[in-house]
């Protein structure tokens, strides 16, 4: 059994870029339409971690407001010599993101926080 998770956003090819950048990521599969362009895309995090991110408008999304940052959560726990790697994605997915807990240690983790980023992701980044 597997479980793809799938991500609706607001401009997509920005979004891809974004999230490349973020984690030092790759695209996995993907479909493209007509002019190019990604309708869909796996965001390879590492091996046997990815999420898939689609354009949110469209004939087979949910347009309009959206409740975003509230109904699911993407946890990603980095290694313990991954401090650096996971204090670089911070410092670039918290730009317009709203913070809900600043990079801080906690009692369960040396390294995590809470947020909500710029495309309505929410993320929690943490030492495992």
């Amino acid at each position: 059994m597997k479980l793809k998770m799938f991500t609706y956003v607001d401009d997509l090819q920005a979004a891809i870029n974004f999230y490349q950048k973020v984690f030092d990521a790759t695209v996995g599969e993907n479909f493209k339409n007509a002019d190019g362009l990604y309708e869909l895309c796996e965001i390879r995090i590492s091996r046997g971690t990815s999420f898939w991110l689609a354009e949110r408008k469209g004939d087979s999304a949910i347009e309009g407001d959206a409740n975003t940052g509230n109904i699911m959560q993407m946890c990603l726990m980095y290694d313990k010599s991954d401090v650096a790697k996971l204090e670089k994605a911070y410092s670039i997915i918290k730009d317009g993101a709203k913070i809900l807990w600043e990079l801080q240690p906690v009692e369960w983790s040396s390294h995590t926080c809470d947020l909500i980023d710029k495309y309505g992701l929410r993320w929690c980044l943490m030492i495992d």
